[in-house]
């Protein structure tokens, strides 16, 4: 009897602990989640291929900083981000209004009051000399006044930008691309 009883006691821990483990997943669940971990690792593969190929070409359109001098270095290496390229000039204090356009095209002139050239302060840019790598441009910004607009635009063709920088009295508008030449007057 007492083996007897031994053999209950030891047959009903066992039902027990039988009944406290959950029960098998069916196999229809299993290869669900085999698909969503496998789906999980394709999502992150592809996620992270997509951002090296992305970060391959992020090099920069422009840098801007401020010299020792106080003037602002402007260098551009890719002429398509102007609202970027004027945000950040602004970020050192110079009201810019900056445009990218193609060749043969102008803005049209009655965007802003500018000042007539003869009057530009000759001073307030520095061009890089003609041997630089670096083909860059300082702005000296005592010879903006207050209320003034640094306008920077550049006509690209294929291989050849022409650049004009103006000063406006007051804010500048939109462009409004029309054709005509980057300067009236000059070629």
């Amino acid at each position: 009897m007492g083996t007897r009883n031994f053999e209950d006691r030891l047959l009903t821990e066992l039902r027990e602990v039988v009944e406290s483990r959950p029960a098998p997943a069916p196999a229809a669940l299993k290869r669900s989640r085999l698909r969503l971990v496998v789906a999980a690792a394709v999502a992150a593969v592809v996620a992270a291929t997509v951002s090296i190929l992305i970060g391959v070409n992020t090099s920069p359109a422009f840098a801007v900083f401020r010299e020792p001098d106080g003037s602002i270095r402007i260098s551009v290496y890719d002429y398509r981000d102007p609202a970027g390229l004027e945000k950040r000039i602004e970020a050192f204090g110079i009201p810019a209004a900056v445009d990218y356009l193609p060749a043969g095209m102008t803005c049209r002139e009655s965007r802003a009051d500018f000042v007539p050239a003869a009057e530009m302060p000759l001073a307030m840019v520095d061009w890089a000399p003609l041997a630089s790598e670096d083909h860059y441009f300082k702005v000296h910004p005592e010879y903006i006044g207050p209320g003034q607009t640094f306008v920077y635009t550049v006509q690209m063709k294929k291989g050849d930008q022409r650049a004009a920088i103006r000063l406006a009295n007051g804010p500048v508008a939109a462009c409004d691309p029309v054709p005509g030449e980057l300067v009236p007057g000059r070629r």
